[in-house]
This record gives C-alpha cells, sequence and structure tokens, in this order.
C-alpha cells in the first residue's frame, strides 16, 4: 500500500533523510504518484483539507507507535482535553486524542485536530494544571493554525508535495512539532535559520494563546511557567539524553520570563490538588512501577507528610499497587475506607473491580461491575473489563453486546474493535470478527488488510442481504481512503 511505504521510508530517515527528501520533492512525486502543490488555491490550507491529512497522520502514528492500554487514563485524558478546547480558540473542535506508552516527556499538534501525548507526562507534571498547560499550548498550535501557515510560507517559496506534508507531520510525533513545522517549510531550501526562527515564533504565539485558554478555564495561568522550569532543570540535569520534548520545544530563560510577564497583572491564588487528576497520575505510577516495592514504599512514606485530596490519591495509588503485588486483604482494607469517603467514585470502583478479578474471584467482580454500569450506564472504562470479565466467564456473547454499544460512542478507539474482534471470535460470528478487524486495521493505517478482512466476511453473509450491502458499501469507502492516499 502506497500510503503505508511512505510513512514507513519518512520514519526510517529521520532528520537527515528528511532533508533530502524534501529538496527532491518533484522526484518523490513522480515515483509515489503524488500530485504537487502550488499556486493560489485555498484548498491545500482549508480545514477540511487539515482533517483528511491528519485521519492519514493518525493512522500512521497508530501504526508505526504503542498505545497506552489504559482506558481509565484515556478517558480522563479526554475529557480534560474537550474540557480545555471549549476554553480555546479552535474553530474546528473535532479532536482526534491519542496517548502514546512511553514514559518520556513529549506531547505534539498535527492538522486536523490530532493530539499526541506519551503517558510520561502524567508521571512528570505534578499538577493537573502543569499537565493541562503543555495541552493549552499544544492545542493553540491547532487553533492558529500553524500547519496552514507554514504551507502558505511554503508556496510562497515554490512548490511542495503531499509526501513532505506527511513527511512533516509524521516527523512531529517522532521527533516533535517544531521539527515537523521547519520540515514543512523545506521544500525549496528555505535557510535553516530561518526556518528556527519561524518556529520558535509559533511556540512564542501558543505560549501565549495557551495562557490565555487556561486563564478562561480557571486553570492556574501560571503553571505554564512552572513547568518549563521544571522542564529545564530535567534538561540540565540529563547529561547528553535531552529530553524529546525540549528538543523540539527549547526552554530557555527568556522563555520562561515571558511566561511569567504574562501572568504578571493576574491576582495569584491558592491551588489545592485536583482529586482525580492525583489518582490518574497514581496510577499511571504504579502502572510504570518495577519492582512494584519500589512504589510501595514510596506511598506508605508519602503517606506520612500528605493530607487531604493528596493523602486520599495516595492511599489509592497504595491500593493499587497492594493490588499488583497480590496483597489483596490490604488493598481491601484502604478501598473500604476510600469509598466511605468518595462513594461511586469510577477510579476507586474500577480499582475494587480490578482487585476481585485478580484474586479470582470472578463473580463477585462481575457483580460490582453491573452494578456501577447500573449507575453510569456505557461507562467506558467499566464497561471495557465487564467485557473481559464476560469473556473469563464464558459469556462472550454478553461481552460483545457491550462491545457492540461502545463502539457507537467510539468508533475511532482501535482498542474496543480489537477487543470486540476477540469477544466476537469466542462467541463464534466469524463474520462479525472479520468486520471488527477491518475496522481496527482501518484504524492503524492498514487500508490492505481492511479490504481484505471484509472481502473474507462476504461469502459468510451472502444471505443477509443488508449485511452484505454494508459490507460491499464499507469495502467501497476503504477503496476511496486508498485512492485519496496516493495523491
Amino acid at each position: 500500500m502506497k500510503s503505508r511505504n511512505i510513512i514507513t521510508f519518512v520514519l526510517c530517515t529521520g532528520l537527515a533523510g528528511l532533508a533530502v527528501f524534501a529538496t527532491n520533492a518533484k522526484t518523490a512525486n513522480n515515483d509515489l504518484n503524488l500530485p504537487e502543490l502550488g499556486g493560489s488555491s485555498p484548498a491545500t490550507t482549508s480545514l477540511a483539507f487539515e482533517h483528511d491529512l491528519g485521519q492519514r497522520f493518525l493512522r500512521a502514528v497508530r501504526a508505526q507507535t504503542p498505545g497506552y492500554q489504559d482506558p481509565l487514563v484515556i478517558d480522563y485524558l479526554e475529557h480534560l482535553v474537550f474540557s480545555l478546547a471549549e476554553h480555546s480558540d479552535l474553530q474546528d473542535r473535532r479532536l482526534y486524542i491519542t496517548l502514546i506508552e512511553n514514559p518520556s516527556i513529549n506531547a505534539f499538534a498535527a492538522p486536523g485536530g490530532v493530539l499526541g501525548i506519551n503517558h510520561g507526562l502524567f508521571l512528570h507534571a505534578e499538577t493537573q494544571h502543569e499537565f493541562t498547560a503543555i495541552l493549552a499550548h499544544e492545542l493553540a498550535h491547532l487553533s492558529q493554525r500553524h500547519f496552514a501557515r507554514g504551507i502558505e510560507a511554503s508556496k510562497k517559496a515554490g512548490v511542495i508535495s503531499i509526501a513532505g506534508l506527511l513527511a512533516g507531520v509524521i516527523l512531529a510525533a517522532t521527533a516533535g512539532s517544531e521539527a515537523g513545522m521547519a520540515a514543512v517549510t523545506t521544500s525549496r531550501g528555505l535557510a535553516s535559520a530561518q526556518q528556527l526562527s519561524y518556529s520558535r515564533t509559533r511556540e512564542s504565539e501558543a505560549d501565549r494563546i495557551g495562557i490565555s485558554t487556561m486563564t478562561r478555564a480557571n486553570l492556574d495561568p501560571r503553571a505554564m511557567a512552572y513547568m518549563f522550569e521544571r522542564l529545564d532543570r530535567l534538561n540540565r540535569g540529563s547529561g547528553d539524553q535531552i529530553p524529546e520534548f525540549l528538543r523540539t520545544h527549547p526552554v530557555t530563560r527568556s522563555r520562561i520570563s515571558d511566561t511569567y510577564n504574562q501572568t504578571e497583572s493576574l491576582a495569584k491564588k491558592k491551588w489545592e490538588p485536583d482529586f482525580d487528576y492525583q489518582l490518574i497520575r497514581a496510577r499511571v505510577m504504579v502502572s510504570d512501577a518495577d519492582p512494584i516495592q519500589s512504589v510501595i514504599t514510596r506511598f506508605e512514606n508519602y503517606a506520612l507528610v500528605r493530607q487531604g485530596a493528596a493523602l486520599s490519591a495516595n492511599q489509592y495509588g497504595l491500593a493499587l499497587a497492594y493490588t499488583k503485588a497480590k496483597r489483596f486483604d490490604e488493598a481491601k482494607a484502604v478501598l473500604d475506607d476510600l469509598l466511605n469517603q468518595y462513594p461511586n467514585h469510577i477510579a476507586l470502583e474500577l480499582a475494587q473491580i480490578e482487585r476481585l478479578a485478580e484474586n479470582g474471584r470472578l463473580p463477585e467482580a462481575l457483580a460490582a461491575a453491573r452494578r456501577v454500569l447500573a449507575i453510569s450506564p456505557s461507562n467506558y472504562p467499566i464497561s471495557v473489563i465487564y467485557a473481559k470479565l464476560l469473556d473469563q466467564s464464558e459469556r462472550p456473547d454478553l461481552a460483545s453486546d457491550v462491545l457492540n454499544q461502545l463502539v457507537l460512542s467510539r468508533t475511532h478507539d482501535d482498542q474496543v474493535w480489537y477487543q470486540l474482534a476477540e469477544s466476537l471470535g469466542l462467541a463464534n460470528d466469524i463474520p462479525g470478527v472479520h468486520q471488527a478487524r477491518a475496522e481496527y486495521f482501518l484504524l492503524n493505517g492498514d487500508l490492505d488488510g481492511a479490504a481484505k478482512q471484509l472481502g473474507y466476511a462476504l461469502p459468510l453473509v451472502r444471505q443477509n442481504f443488508q449485511l452484505s450491502a454494508k459490507i460491499k458499501q464499507r469495502i467501497d469507502e476503504i477503496w476511496a481512503m486508498q485512492d485519496q492516499s496516493s495523491r
């Protein structure tokens, strides 16, 4: 498949290879049958164009990077981003969020509302305000349409190629947004100094707009400066191993001063720790802990000096760690106490279900999941674990029913499609398996594989006219995507 070949080549070449690739754009176009962009047509900088390019890019990112698999963390991140976006300058609020399994600090924005965040950002941002400062910065890149403005700048220098644009945005995911933005402007050999100056201007603008977004969202606008200071200290202590985020978002003393200056006129306020953020951060810490005793010791020591919401979040992390260490009675004691303080809290209820399941108490885990779903119908993280428990209880028919309902609201969630295919296989629904696999392959950039899966399903549903017509229509849609990707 042509689009996958382009993506793989770009990811393998790195910065040096990209320079060669960009300066030979015309040759690349001939070899790969990609059109050139030029002239004054607004089509190449329209929101529709950016959205289409973003979808291609997102499929590439999923194909090339491991996704972070915890539905609770994903659910929290999605709600946080969409809530923040309500206070941003975004015109097109269709957002596609991908949480990447990588403990390093990195985040990027790509055209078409694509936001990528490494799970390591949870490990390094100590407060919700610091974490959100990075999100606000990336949303500002989208709202100010820096990608489209980069294309316009490139047009002034000459003709650019779709291949070059894809190269730039994919580089943004692997080497960062500033490098990617610079790459977009190299198709006619713009001077390196000009590119860097241009992207630094955009970074400064994203800082300013991001601070305004945080102020409107009633978040601490000074957190951006706090986060930059944290990153600066991390950079100074890292030796030659510069954190990925800092390679593409260089933090200087002047940049830190600028962010402080922008908030100088605002009244200072004491911000209490956000309970939900601290819960999610503790959950990520436990997931990353190896050996598990290290994080148990950490949380047990923190319990001596923390209070309020911070102490409760600390106890939640300790309960998760106890479960992971198979110290189930200790985990139960902590969780029972927390649920008395915060009844029906999804994160705490999920932790109880996980504890029961890990302890082999499957009927109790199922009952607990059903009870929570009765209060919060179709809740994403609870639905996912409920379906897994149903599979383990040899009721994949019920599991597939739960997941079929879930994909109606999460059509872009490749992991839900993957789990649905597994449940349908256990339920011996072979046509359904092929359909679910097709959607999973499609979201991960394997358009050929998706079409083949649907081709396998067609002979199995000949007697079902409506389903057969639906599958044929989906195959046509995938072929149209393949044609579009080769342009």
